[in-house]
């Protein structure tokens, strides 16, 4: 994590050293230490020597305002990102599409954004295949709902435009192993994971092109406007329509990149997230759902086989299953926890009880639901049938959010919280209380 003593984060250096086979990274100024040494001349190259030399030292100034990165990400590589997005998702480019307005990609590539934040976009988008295009669509979707919900306001859309292309920002100081997605985490290191908001408004806020607008926005985008979000769970006013725009744009995003019927996704997931945005931001996903129901049946060949359907109802079955099981237990720890672990475990109880209404709504809530599930498979209503197998995938895919989520949060709290926590999570995964 970056500090306030601007000693250098190893693993952001990590990733600059890596990015460096590709670029070149070069002091933009003199790099000196706190009591004045000067480690490295303006124009030098980092090298490992040079590496080694600045983690044994605190900096007069953060690393990140005194590097750039030699023919790294540039507004034609912005641009060029953005058009292969575009080509690629027909939903990206209608929701981006205005006439009155230059390309969302256009625009993206003259935000000149300075050395330090495209040395930054440039160590980031170099982490691992895709990192550069998941960034670029998010800056598209925030200005593309920015233009919509708040017209005029060019400096705001100018700066949720940066937001999106440095949103996961904070992941260059969090140790790499911990972003595996297919490795389990304990609280501890959960906790990490979900100070990657932080991480990336404290640098944001220091380095030059930065500022407390951009800072702020990236700080709130994984936060909800029902309190459920991290790394704060903040809730009500207290979270800005900057924030929610960020928030909605990588929402938006993680649909399309799943390649999984987007507009599908998107239609359904709007009518399970009440609460989560603000109702103009609701109404504007809603919108952009109906908008693009003709896309429907475009997609309907990539929609889940009865195999795929049968695997997902029966994960959501069990799940709820535990839950009612769990549910004597769970209130009986509600009313024994301090208050900032009761708030976490009540916001998951609530999206559980959402999830439950949704999956009722179904009508595969039911003694036999798969024998449903296969009649429903048989009878070849497609538009049915691509209705239910959606809302299958989105409960499934939220209630592994939840737990995602109640173990980022637990991972902020005491070790007793994160163990209750663990215990909770358990049941909810397994029906079963941790083995003593």
């Amino acid at each position: 994590m970056s500090t306030s003593d601007n000693s250098v984060n190893p693993h952001f250096l990590g990733h600059m050293t890596s990015a460096g086979a590709a670029y070149e990274a070069v002091a933009i100024e003199d790099i000196v230490t706190a009591n004045g040494i000067k480690l490295l001349a303006k124009d030098s190259r980092l090298d490992a020597t040079t590496c080694d030399q600045l983690l044994a030292h605190t900096l007069k100034k953060p690393l990140e305002d005194s590097v750039r990165m030699v023919g790294g990400v540039d507004e034609t590589a912005v641009r060029e990102a953005a058009a292969r997005l575009s080509s690629k998702h027909d939903l990206l480019r209608s929701i981006c599409a205005d006439g009155r307005m230059p390309s969302v990609g256009d625009a993206l590539a003259g935000l000149k954004l300075t050395p330090q934040l495209q040395t930054l976009l440039t160590v980031y988008g170099q982490q691992q295949p895709g990192r550069l295009e998941h960034a670029v669509g998010v800056a598209m979707l925030a200005l593309a709902l920015a233009r919509r919900l708040l017209p005029g306001e060019s400096d705001l859309h100018r700066a949720l435009a940066t937001a999106g292309l440095l949103h996961d920002l904070g992941e260059l100081y969090i140790d790499p192993t911990l972003l595996d997605t297919q490795r389990r985490l304990d609280p501890t290191q959960w906790s990490h994971i979900a100070t990657h908001p932080i991480v990336g408004h404290r640098v944001l806020l220091a380095v030059s092109g930065g500022g407390r607008l951009i800072a702020e926005a990236v700080r709130d985008h994984h936060e909800r406007l029902d309190g459920f979000g991290y790394p704060r769970g903040v809730s009500g006013a207290v979270l800005s329509m900057p924030g929610q725009l960020l928030a909605a744009s990588e929402w938006l995003m993680a649909m399309l990149g799943s390649g999984l019927a987007p507009v599908s996704r998107v239609s359904t997931a709007t009518r399970l997230i009440q609460g989560e945005f603000s109702p103009p931001v609701l109404e504007l996903l809603n919108q952009l759902a109906k908008e693009h129901e003709e896309l429907l049946g475009a997609v309907a060949e990539h929609d889940a086989g009865i195999e795929d359907a049968s695997r997902r109802l029966g994960q959501l079955v069990r799940t709820l299953e535990h839950y009612r099981a769990a549910k004597p237990w769970l209130d009986e720890r509600i009313g024994s926890v301090r208050a900032p672990l009761r708030r976490v475990i009540e916001g998951g109880v609530q999206r559980l009880l959402r999830v439950q209404t949704a999956f009722t709504s179904t009508g595969l809530d039911h003694e036999q639901p798969q024998v449903l599930l296969r009649e429903l498979a048989a009878a070849g209503d497609m538009d049915m049938w691509l209705e239910v197998t959606s809302i299958l995938r989105e409960l499934v895919w939220r209630m592994r959010d939840i737990e995602r989520t109640l173990l980022l949060r637990a991972g902020l709290l005491s070790s007793a919280d994160q163990q209750v926590m663990q215990e909770v999570v358990t049941r909810l995964r397994s029906g079963e209380p941790i083995p003593a």
